[in-house]
């Protein structure tokens, strides 16, 4: 006996089952493994579910739309955390096809809040931003992974 869908009014099969939303944890490889730099630590984000629970924690976008990117070898996603694991900001790089450099795409902090600039107000003197530790840490990390593309290619030519 066919059951009928009452706001579509048309039969679906005794045997027809709900389909389950399964989202699909897609898997890259990154260049670079986990490793720490001064007070931070830097882990290669390198799954959809990598992805997902990095931007439910730090309540940024990389969850939602980064893994086809990543998975095509376009971006790549870091965690970045202080020494004892906490998450202080998530950031992305980018294949840039032109000069055939890996570089900085962005480095955001909770809420996407830019940690990459302090901003300096002192008695007596003009207020600015200045760059912080974690800006010259994602150079690092691009100049870093660039030298790992740069070696790996220099391996697949012979």
């Amino acid at each position: 006996m066919a059951k009928t869908n009452e706001s579509t009014q048309f039969a679906l099969p005794a045997t027809a089952k709900k389909r389950k939303s399964r989202k699909r944890n897609l898997r890259w490889e990154s260049l670079i493994g986990p490793f720490e730099a001064g007070d931070y630590q830097v882990v290669p984000l390198t799954s959809t579910n990598d992805l997902r629970e990095e931007g439910e924690l730090m309540n940024h976008c990389v969850g939602r739309r980064y893994h086809r990117w990543c998975h095509i070898d376009a971006v790549r996603v870091f965690s970045i955390r202080d020494l004892d694991g906490r998450r202080v900001a998530t950031a992305s790089l980018y294949f840039d096809f032109d000069s055939m450099r890996w570089r900085i795409e962005q480095c955001k902090g909770y809420d996407n809040t830019n940690v990459c600039e302090v901003f300096i107000a002192s008695e007596g003197m003009t207020a600015r931003n200045e760059l912080c530790d974690i800006h010259f840490l994602a150079q690092y990390l691009a100049a870093l992974y660039q030298r790992a593309q740069e070696n790996q290619d220099g391996r697949d030519q012979f």
